[in-house]
């Protein structure tokens, strides 16, 4: 069951008044940053970054510390304790969060570093498809091949995936790199289970399947790669 906090009286104003402010940076976010000036966003963001962090610094001193998750402090690049960090909607929405729960943002265990899995590749240069061991490492992936040597790759899969597809002349989605760093981020913010990796790995397959089996080659085309 949700543990939530009990607030002081002036913790329950700002949290009201924070609430405010961040329904305010969201209507504007939805009138495609139409709803306001420029100037006037600014300080929107600048006032619900001041009441927030006033929230989070007071909770702390109550002895009840605001956790947020680790890639939301990665990302932001400092720590909660900094009034920059909460110039964003999203640990905003984390730290209202906390307070209707206090496990709200506990970070879930990476069920996957370490484990194999296995990328499925069409290829029309052999008319087949290939298979390509991938492993989820701590700092992205490892790829590896029937006859190709063994990449080290970071979290886009790069430059393993690339150089292997290129080799091959697969014509391949220029997005798909983008795809493998989310998946490895969300296996580790969410604690994928292997079988949902896995399961993500073959969408990903499929759709560089199909980028290659419909790339022009006959006509014109015939011989080019």
């Amino acid at each position: 069951m949700p543990k939530k906090l009990k607030l002081t009286e002036s913790q329950t104003k700002l949290k009201s008044e924070l609430e405010i402010l961040y329904n305010q940076i969201w209507q504007y976010i939805e009138s495609d940053q139409k709803s306001l000036s420029g100037d006037d966003a600014s300080r929107l963001y600048d006032e619900m970054a001041r009441k927030a962090h006033e929230l989070h610094m007071s909770l702390k001193d109550s002895g009840h510390e605001p956790k947020h998750h680790k890639y939301m402090i990665e990302n932001r690049g400092c720590t909660p304790d900094d009034v920059r960090f909460y110039r964003h909607v999203h640990p905003v929405q984390d730290l209202l969060a906390f307070i209707d729960d206090v496990h709200a943002n506990d970070d879930h265990k990476d069920k996957t570093i370490g484990k194999t899995f296995t990328l499925k590749v069409f290829t029309k240069r052999w008319g087949h498809y290939d298979q390509y061991e991938i492993t989820r490492t701590d700092e992205g992936w490892n790829i590896k091949g029937l006859v190709a040597p063994s990449y080290s790759c970071d979290k886009m899969i790069k430059p393993g995936l690339n150089e292997i597809l290129e080799h091959d002349s697969v014509c391949y989605p220029k997005q798909v790199n983008i795809f493998f760093e989310w998946l490895w981020d969300k296996a580790a913010e969410d604690g994928l289970t292997k079988a949902e990796v896995q399961k993500a790995i073959n969408k990903l397959g499929n759709w560089i399947s199909e980028c290659e089996k419909n790339a022009p080659r006959d006509g014109v085309f015939e011989g080019l790669i």
